[in-house]
């Protein structure tokens, strides 16, 4: 496959958002893309299967993220096991969190979603294997935010990078030198 895909669980969030998928994306779901929960099946996608591109792919007014602030005590053990780590992925935002109301509205939940991918790349990119290859230029990491709801209000479905490599700054984005390479190897993989 081209494509190694950790996205969210939800139904609006289908892999075959990225084209055909037919043999093209290797598709790893969970509620709220959390890499540590399906850590070796996103780990056999980069590192055995070599797919040369990453994408971590969150959504706006995303219902994991609700349910990981919200009291889930009374869930079921199985799915009080997937959110916890959630939890603590966003307890890291505590400055961020701090600011929001009980009733957190649509902005704060998406600004939280893009934390979490901004997260669950860091989490990727502890392994040595994964950044030995990103320096070898073998692989790509991209951070998509899909907007579900207009929350950015430039239209519904709009795909947005948030996060390239590591780098959540959009301006360093922009500047990264190896933005021509990628649109390049995007390109290849329309065919």
């Amino acid at each position: 496959p081209d494509i190694t895909l950790l996205t969210c669980s939800d139904s609006r969030m289908p892999p075959n958002m990225l084209g055909p998928t037919f043999n093209r994306i290797f598709s790893v779901e969970n509620i709220g893309n959390q890499f540590l929960n399906n850590a070796g099946s996103v780990l056999y996608g980069l590192l055995h299967l070599r797919t040369p591109i990453f994408i971590v792919a969150g959504h706006t007014d995303c219902g994991a993220i609700k349910a990981a602030l919200g009291d889930f005590s009374t869930e079921p053990f199985a799915i009080r096991k997937e959110l916890h780590p959630l939890l603590s992925t966003l307890n890291k935002a505590h400055d961020l969190m701090a600011s929001y109301s009980n009733k957190p509205d649509d902005i704060s939940i998406t600004r939280l979603a893009e934390f979490n991918v901004d997260m669950q790349i860091k989490y990727v990119l502890e392994n040595d294997e994964v950044r030995n290859l990103i320096a070898a230029g073998e692989l790509t990491i991209m951070g998509i935010m899909v907007d579900l709801h207009n929350t950015y209000e430039n239209g519904y479905g709009r795909v947005y990078l948030s996060n390239y490599n590591g780098e959540s700054e959009t301006d360093r984005i922009r500047q990264h030198i190896s933005m021509e390479k990628l649109k390049s190897r995007v390109r290849r993989l329309g065919r």
